[in-house]
């Protein structure tokens, strides 16, 4: 009798997802998920959290807007 060394993946789309999961949520590979637009990318240092410098502007863009509109309310 052969067995099935698939696992349970049904497809290999869904293995395909669950390799990808495991990636991100090890420390140790340079695959990421943008702190920003959450898209997944591959990391070309150690201490890279957004996917592009523009998602990192916007990012900071947003958080400043955030920090400043918590300001106007506490005055």
């Amino acid at each position: 009798m052969r067995r099935d060394t698939t696992g349970d993946f049904h497809s290999l789309l869904v293995m395909v997802q669950m390799y990808f999961s495991l990636l991100l949520t090890d420390k140790d590979t340079d695959m990421r998920l943008c702190k920003h637009c959450r898209k997944a990318f591959i990391a070309s240092r150690k201490g890279n959290e957004f996917c592009s410098p523009q998602c990192k502007n916007q990012f900071n863009v947003y958080k400043s807007r955030e920090k400043k509109k918590g300001d106007k309310r506490n005055d």
